[in-house]
């Protein structure tokens, strides 16, 4: 350990400009992050195969093949690793919505494949990882602020859509932050399916009830035709 401790000091000494100093701390910044991304993947895949409560920080080290120190350098416990997990998964789910918007030509079309994206959640492996983790345990005002946050990302998706339609005239004028709120809400609201025997995880009935509840909804905020 000694000797690794003054090789760096060493290096430090001769090393020549600030420049070559901000490129080595780059480089420092670069390597930490990957090791940070390594192991919110391996820690993924435990919860995923093993659930929230049955995974430890010491497989996390083991799979990620990090130090105790390492691991805890990035995340300060357990609870911390899994809400950075759901928050990156939070993150893909956004990025895969855009793609998908992408592909839609007008707006009714972009609320349908939003409920779509909404059912297609069911499949997501993480769900009873995360189903466990919120019934274990007493949430603490900072869980629950970085909770909301991930539940807003999901209504900006709703907001976009109905700002676009709202300015296209597809799509009545009305109060658009009254409108997210009950179009966000009937969506994520529908996750009560999850616990119903019927549809249960059959998706193709899942699908529908998210597309019989576009379709409502449609009923009354579509312009009316002059």
């Amino acid at each position: 350990m000694i000797v690794y401790c003054m090789r760096g000091l060493y290096s430090d000494i001769i090393r020549p400009t600030g420049r070559s100093r901000g490129l080595s701390m780059v480089k420092g910044r670069s390597d930490g992050e990957e090791t940070k991304k390594r192991i919110i993947d391996k820690a993924k895949h435990l919860f995923i195969r093993k659930g929230y409560g049955a995974v430890s920080m010491n497989e996390v080290c083991e799979a990620a093949e990090v130090s105790k120190g390492s691991l805890y350098h990035h995340f300060k416990s357990k609870d911390e690793l899994f809400l950075q997990v759901i928050e990156e998964d939070s993150e893909h789910w956004s990025l895969e919505w855009e793609k998908i918007r992408a592909g839609a030509s007008t707006v009714e079309e972009q609320l349908y494949a939003l409920a779509e994206h909404y059912a297609n959640d069911f499949q997501n492996p993480l769900l009873a990882a995360q189903e466990e983790y919120s019934r274990s345990r007493l949430i603490t005002d900072d869980v629950l602020d970085r909770l909301l946050r991930l539940a807003e990302t999901n209504s900006q998706a709703c907001r976009s859509v109905l700002s676009e339609g709202m300015e296209k005239g597809e799509l009545a004028q009305g109060d658009v932050d009254r409108l997210v709120v009950l179009v966000s809400s009937m969506l994520e609201g529908l996750g009560k399916l999850y616990y119903m025997p019927d549809p249960g995880k059959d998706h193709g009935k899942i699908s529908q009830y998210y597309r019989d509840a576009i379709r409502l909804l449609l009923e009354g905020i579509r312009a009316k035709q002059a």
